[in-house]
């Protein structure tokens, strides 16, 4: 009987699987920070202008077919941009709440991928310079799939974050905030 004892042994790997899914962490949290020579006043136009992320955030530069639209008020709580793309799927970014030249907290959804975050960047200013610090957490709830994909998403999502900093020093430093 060697195909039930191999059907045996699937069985156990699968439950052996899941048993560790469902005790895996549901809930991820994801920061990353770099140093801007510039004062906030320069860099948090172009944080709390969702027009401008395309700019800077490596999501926008991933699909240059992408569709997007916004709507809500002007560079203020409750503006928010959709979008619609073959490589991104389709989402949305909405902000929450604004400290002027300290803080905006966005919560994102992107319904193609099942995922909803909330994001926050912080600016903190120190010797003439601005630390930006850039952050996301969320919950995947019961998907014990995407409990696995969490083991590795700090180094994706990381990644993600990681350059939309370094394109946010390159622009504020450069003085391409006002366009």
């Amino acid at each position: 009987m060697p195909g039930s004892k191999a059907a045996l042994n699937i069985i156990i790997i699968l439950v052996f699987v899941g048993l560790v899914g469902v005790i895996l962490p549901s809930e991820y949290r994801i920061e990353r920070s770099i140093e801007v020579d510039a004062a906030p006043g320069d860099i948090y136009p172009m944080l709390v202008d969702l027009r401008k992320w395309q700019q800077w955030s490596s999501w926008g530069q991933r699909d240059a077919a992408a569709i997007y639209s916004y709507d809500g008020p002007d560079r203020a709580i409750g503006m928010r941009v959709q979008w619609q793309s073959e490589v991104l799927g389709i989402g949305s970014i909405e902000i929450s709440a604004l400290q002027f030249n300290r803080k905006l907290t966005y919560s994102m959804q992107n319904v193609t991928h099942g995922i909803e975050a909330t994001g926050e960047i912080r600016l903190e200013a120190f010797d003439n310079k601005t630390r930006v610090i850039w952050s996301s957490h969320g919950d995947v709830g019961l998907n014990i799939i995407d409990r696995y994909k969490l083991l590795t998403f700090d180094d994706k999502l990381g990644r993600d974050l990681d350059v939309g900093l370094e394109n946010i020093k390159v622009l504020a430093e450069n003085n391409f905030t006002a366009s």
